[in-house]
């Protein structure tokens, strides 16, 4: 039998703390008065300090200039209740944080609390550029509706004063009719420039959906709440598409919150990833359902109208965009929805293959 290595645990301490040294992220140790003990690499180099600096400071006098413990200080309410603790802060710099706070017990007795600073500033600035985005795009889109109605009113006007001005003979009455069919004529141009507005292009690239997806697994969890269970099944062939991640990110969470709002108390939304051949292509698909309230065929039938909605609180215009974005995308979406028992969403997209599976 091989002999049990013997180890330095004051070695091994030290090549701990010289891992968490290695880590992005802020780490630091707090006594009970939140006195800084130990700290990170990358704690100090936030703050523009050197380790010396910062020990036996209090952390919220080193972080906010301030005299007491922050409203809803993590590390306060991890050491009261001796849970793990998490609380996201803006500093007064506009930079985002995920606070974990985790007790450090001994003998039962809570000594200290060691709190992990996640910088989460590039991922708030995407979503915030998102927001816009799909907001633009929305506008854009019932620009579209507005401009096809209103262009549909200008034909039938148009059509009926060209047959009225080849009967007329009266000059006064053929000036007035000149004058309305010019009018027509500038607002149909007019229309045309709204519907022709350069749109935000996407950046498309290839992405695995499945990942995708699982990237966003925990928003989709703070979607639907803890009465409503999400159960996920990922294809286990590789399904590539060439997309925008954000524009597909966002239809997957418009689809997921349609999905809970069907939900009136506790229910079961399943997503699922599935790769096969529709009409000789090979189809990348994203299946969402519930066993929320469903709609009738009437619903069924309008519910990717600009503007029309069933909820008086919002503008109806999120199938919409999700619609508009997956054509885009040369996809395509189905609804198939009974009432009472639930609605299911298809969308399914061109799949793709990376270079080196083609081998080039």
């Amino acid at each position: 039998m091989q002999p049990i290595p013997e180890f330095d645990f004051k070695d091994q301490i030290e090549s701990f703390f010289l891992a968490f040294d290695c880590i992005e992220h802020n780490i630091s140790i707090m006594d009970r008065d939140l006195n800084v003990l130990w700290v990170n690499q990358a704690f100090v180099e936030r703050l523009g300090l050197s380790k010396n600096e910062v020990i036996k400071e209090k952390c919220y006098k080193l972080w906010h200039r301030r005299s007491l413990p922050c409203d809803n200080c993590p590390c306060v309410k991890a050491l009261q209740t001796g849970n793990i603790e998490k609380f996201e802060r803006i500093s007064s710099e506009e930079r985002h944080y995920i606070l974990t706070a985790i007790p450090i017990k001994e003998n039962n007795q809570i000594k200290g609390v060691l709190e992990i600073g996640k910088e989460i500033t590039e991922e708030r600035l995407i979503e915030k550029r998102l927001r816009e985005v799909i907001k633009i795009e929305g506008i854009y889109e019932t620009l579209d509706n507005l401009s096809h109605q209103f262009n549909n009113i200008f034909t039938g006007i148009y059509g009926f004063a060209q047959l009225l001005e080849n009967r007329l003979t009266d000059e006064t009455s053929l000036k007035y009719l000149r004058k309305l069919i010019d009018g027509i004529e500038k607002g149909s141009k007019f229309m045309h420039s709204i519907a022709n507005l350069k749109k935000i292009p996407s950046v498309k690239r290839v992405i695995d959906l499945n990942y995708l997806i699982i990237s966003i697994r925990e928003l989709i969890e703070n979607i639907v709440g803890e009465k409503v269970m999400v159960e996920f099944s990922f294809t286990k062939e590789v399904p590539l598409i060439s997309a925008d991640p954000f524009q597909i990110r966002e239809v997957i969470l418009e689809l997921i919150q349609n999905a809970k709002n069907s939900i009136t108390d506790k229910g079961v939304i399943k997503i699922s990833t599935e790769k096969k051949t529709v009409k000789s292509e090979m189809r990348v698909f994203v299946v969402i359902s519930d066993n929320g309230k469903g709609m009738n065929e009437e619903i069924l039938k309008k519910c990717f109208e600009p503007l029309f909605t069933t909820n008086p609180t919002n503008f109806g215009l999120g199938l919409s965009i999700v619609k508009s974005i997956i054509t885009k995308h040369s996809g395509e979406i189905e609804i198939e929805s009974v009432p009472e028992s639930g609605t299911t969403v298809k969308i399914h997209f061109p799949a793709v293959t990376l270079p080196q599976e083609q081998g080039i």
